[in-house]
Parts: structure tokens; sequence; C-alpha cells
């Protein structure tokens, strides 16, 4: 039942001349322990009612002159409604300063609160979406309730966060918070924060401002975020494969369990399989995470590196079975260059082969200690014109074939020759295959199958070579004329010559051999 008014007066009274007399004789009034108990308790009732948990709190201590000081020790908020999880708050030690003329406002305004040893464990069981608790009967109604209050700042440094797994084996998330401060923080309203905390993987320092809250414990996952965030020295050589150093500024909007991200990615050294050459590799990205496991979809990501653009869609999720995430891409290059993608996989210099690259393809990169080409599956297809080999004695021969094959054997203006690729191909375990590819240079056209290692450079190819000349033409000369009679051999498929052909050894030691068994 509500205190009548005049007692209320009457009391405030009483307390008024307490704390002049306290005040006046410069000594600190100290809460008698029988009260302390009561107040204890009355807290502890409020807070279960108002958490519908069981919330415990120990060792409540207060002093009243010249300002409320509280101290109290082992601050443990349950998950609501599943007692197998762990705690969702845990605070070792907390302290709670306030003026008393603040107890006259409304709403009350606590001056600072300080949180030592502070734990959230956040995600892992959900319920259903949707789900309601049932509504208390008359007599079950909380009678106790917080009064209306703001706290003006909240420190909480060296908190950790925990982001638990839906899986109870898999370790969760665990996110060091260095600093973190709120501002008007109260209950069910949202709050000002202000946070420093040591990403886990990749490992970098971020850096972040924004609101949150107000806290949905029916379902945290659902509770409101949004801000900035500023991620620095993220080091992604813990990614077996790749190396370089991070930074990353955006901002966020959304729920929990849908955060909106819009930002960008800077790696000025970024390098695959330590082999490749270093490049400035920029991204930029709109992307919707999900908190509680760290999924994330990207929707999409805009990349750049040297003069090649790459849009990617996808996701960086877990699938059942697995641990660890797999990364899902829709890759699509349409301003690329031949040169830049060579330069992640080989440090050649030259490049081995240069030209205007347009690509299609499908990334999956599973979880797994193998190196990135070890492990990466790619399926796509691709179209490269005005390409050129780096390698003399290449672009020697594609010379001659394009001279023959124009039936100009003669002809020395013809030299450098800009071809043109296209092809159908996949990627693993760090091999090429190649179900279609087609080389097309002025005077000639090869279609092949086969497979091109990329640790090695091992060529594996076979296939055919059409012609537009004939044999004769091709030679030339009185050699031409002699060899007429073979022109009826070679004219197959429509070329005025047709030539079934292997190509194996190495990128740098190419060997061509002509399949002769297929012409007769």
């Amino acid at each position: 039942m509500a205190t009548p008014r005049p007692v209320r007066i009457l009391l405030w009274t009483v307390l008024a001349v307490v704390v002049v007399l306290a005040i006046a004789a410069g000594v600190v009034l100290t809460v008698p322990a029988p009260a302390e108990r009561w107040l204890q308790g009355r807290m502890l009732l409020a807070l279960r009612e108002h958490y519908q948990a069981d919330v415990r709190l120990e060792n409540l201590h207060l002093t009243l002159i010249p300002g409320i000081h509280a101290t109290a020790d082992h601050l443990v908020i349950p998950h609501r409604g599943d007692p197998s999880q762990p705690p969702l708050i845990t605070v070792k030690h907390l302290t709670m300063n306030l003026a008393l003329i603040e107890l006259l406002r409304s709403p009350i305004h606590i001056s600072n609160v300080e949180l030592d040893g502070m734990e959230i464990k956040a995600g892992g069981h959900r319920e259903p979406s949707g789900l309601k608790r049932p509504a208390l009967a008359p007599q079950q109604r909380p009678t106790t309730r917080f009064a209306n209050f703001v706290i003006d700042r909240v420190e909480a440094d060296g908190a950790r966060l925990y982001i638990l797994r839906k899986d109870p084996s898999r370790e969760p998330l665990l996110f060091d918070l260095r600093k973190l401060s709120l501002r008007s923080a109260g209950i069910g309203q949202p709050m000002k924060f202000t946070a420093e905390l040591t990403n886990p993987t990749p490992p970098g320092l971020i850096d972040t401002t924004g609101r949150f809250g107000p806290w949905d414990f029916d379902d945290p996952s659902n509770t409101a975020v949004g801000g900035h965030y500023n991620f620095q020295h993220a080091d992604l050589s813990v990614f077996n494969g790749i190396s370089g150093i991070l930074s990353s500024v955006g901002d966020y909007q959304g729920v929990l369990r849908n955060i909106v991200v819009d930002g960008t990615t800077d790696v000025p050294d970024f390098q695959l399989d330590r082999g490749g050459e270093a490049v400035h590799l920029t991204t930029q990205f709109h992307a919707i995470v999900d908190g509680t496991n760290g999924n994330t979809y990207l929707q999409p990501v805009k990349a750049h590196f040297l003069h090649t653009d790459i849009v990617t869609s996808g996701e960086v999720a877990a699938k059942a079975g697995e641990k660890g995430k797999t990364i899902t891409l829709a890759i699509d290059m349409q301003k690329a260059r031949l040169e830049d993608v060579l330069s992640l996989a080989s440090k050649a210099e030259p490049p081995a082969l240069t030209g205007a690259l347009m690509l299609k393809a499908d990334v999956d990169l599973p979880p797994g200690k193998e190196t990135v080409l070890q492990k990466m599956i790619l399926r796509g297809k691709f179209q490269v014109s005005d390409a050129r080999f780096s390698n003399p004695k290449i672009t020697s021969v594609i010379a001659e074939l394009s001279r023959r094959g124009q039936g100009k054997p003669e002809d020395k203006s013809i030299t450098e020759v800009p071809a043109v690729f296209d092809g159908v191909f996949n990627l693993r375990k760090s091999t090429l295959n190649f179900s279609r590819l087609q080389f097309v240079v002025p005077g000639a056209a090869a279609q092949m199958k086969g497979s091109y290692g990329l640790p090695n450079m091992a060529i594996n190819f076979a296939g055919d070579v059409r012609l537009q000349a004939t044999i004769s033409q091709m030679v030339g000369g009185d050699k031409g004329w002699i060899l007429a009679p073979l022109d009826a051999i070679f004219s197959k498929h429509g070329a005025g010559t047709w030539l079934p052909v292997t190509i194996t050894g190495t990128r740098d030691h190419p060997e061509l051999h002509v399949q002769w068994k297929k012409l007769f």
C-alpha cells in the first residue's frame, strides 16, 4: 500500500534535518545493517519482478552523506526463461553515486555507476519468433516497481562480451571491451555508448559509438543497436593463405540478429598464399550481420585493386556439421585486368599474360587449415580480349601461327598479335580445369580441354588448331606447291587446316605436339 502523502512529507522533513546535522558535523552517515538488508531485499524483489528471473545481488552497503554512495557484489541477471543458459549479465563489483537532491527529480538521476568484472553472454538459444509469455494472473502481478531513473554515466572498462553459439559444444565468440562507457542508461530506454574492443577474428581494435537498447529480455537478439565504427590494425594472416593489415570504417543500424552495415575497408598490402604480389585492396560494402552468431550476408561488396574492379555478393556463414564459417560468393568482373589477377598468385615480372578480363564465377571457401588455393572451389566462365604474352618464345610462336594461319608465312610485319581467350573452368586443389578453352588470333583458332596447376605452373591440354589457310598456303612458295596434295588430308571440320594437338610442360617451357595419328 502506498505511503500517505502527509507521512511522506514528514519522512522527507526528518531526512532533511538529519542530512543538515550530518553535514554540519562533518560526518559520514552510514545506513545501519538492518536497513541495508531490507533495502537489498526490496531491490532484489524489484529486479526479479522486472527481469522475471532469479536476479542475485550481495553485500549491499550504503552511505548517505555527503551524497548517496552504494556498493554491492556479485550481481547476476540470468537468461530469462532458460535456466540452462549461462547468466546474461554478471558483475563482480558495482559502485553507485548520486546526490541527495537527485531523489527529488523525476526521473531520478544517478550520477555514475562503475561496473567491475562485467561479463555479458548473449545469443545462444533463442525462443521462436512471435512466442509470447503468458500474462501474469492479477494476484501474480508485480507489486514492486523501480523508480523512474536515468544513470548519467556507466563505466565498465575491462568487460567481456560473449556471443554464444546455438550449438553449445562450440566455443563462443569473445570480445574484450577494453573501454565501455554508457550514457543516459535507464529502464526501458535506449542508451548512448562509447566502446573500445578487440575483435577476435581477425584480431584488431574497434572503436565504436552509438545507441543501444532498450534491451529485449524476452528476445535479446531483437535488441536495437546503431552507430559508427572504426576498425584498425586487423591482421588477416590468421586466415591461412592470405595476409595484410586491414582497416575499416562504417555505420550500422538494426537489431542484433539483423544489423545493416555500410562501410569501407582498406588493405594496403593484401597478399594471397604468400607467393603472389602484395596489392592495395579497397572495398565498399553493404552487408547484413547476424550479431547473435556472426553470420554475414554481403549485398554487395565492390572491391578494387590495381586496375581491376570486382563486384561480389554472397555470405560468410556457418553450416551444419562444420566448425567455422564457409564463404560463398558470386563474383562479377566486368572491368578487370588479367595481369592484376595473375599477380595475386605469382610474382612473375613482367606478368605472364596481359589483357582485358571479364569473368563471372561462384566461389566456395570452406573452413579449415588448408591454404586458400588448396581449399577454394571456383566455377565460372571468362573472356580475355587483347591478350598478349610476355614470354618472347610464346609471342614468336603465336606470331608465326597467325602468319601461317592467314596464308602469309613471309609477312614479318605480323609480330605482336593480340589474342582472345574464353572458356569455362573450375578450380579445385590449386588446379584450374577447363572444360572449354578457346584461343583465337587472326587466321587461327585453338579449342582445348585440360588443366593448369597454379603452384607448379604445369600445363596439360589437348584439342585442335584450326587455320584459315591450307597446308600449301601456310608454307607458301615452291614448297607450298609440293605440299598441295596434302591439303585434302588436313582440310577438315570446315577449316583450311585442322591439327589435333597437345600442349604440355610448364608455363615457361611449353611443348606443342601434333597428334598425327588422328589425321589418318
